[in-house]
């Protein structure tokens, strides 16, 4: 689902954010996990490959929701990741949609 410039709806704009395989499993282990680490995330995820664990954050970083901070005096540096102000707004709604389709969609 893309939104575009003629027909801009809200919730269009979330599924595009959240529309990848991982990017929302990703938001809920981060916001779970404030400061988590690339290889802690890697290990929550094992399926996930090194290159779309990229992506995936990188996504999120480029949309807001998401920040990154590198610790570390010399390289390899050490990332953390953390929710943004934005996201923490949006934390809220997404809980109560994930209790929503708990209740209200049948199980698969």
């Amino acid at each position: 689902m893309q939104s575009t410039d003629k027909w801009s709806c809200g919730i269009t704009k979330i599924m595009d954010t959240f529309s990848g395989k991982w990017r929302l499993n990703l938001f809920w282990i981060i916001s779970k996990n404030e400061g988590i680490g690339f290889n802690q995330l890697k290990k929550q995820i094992p399926e996930i490959t090194n290159m779309m664990l990229i992506r995936s954050l990188n996504t999120l970083l480029s949309d807001g929701l998401i920040s990154k901070k590198l610790t570390g005096s010399k390289a390899p540096f050490h990332s953390e990741y953390h929710l943004t102000n934005k996201s923490k707004a949006l934390l809220p709604l997404l809980l109560e949609l994930n209790d929503w389709g708990k209740h209200s969609l049948p199980n698969p």
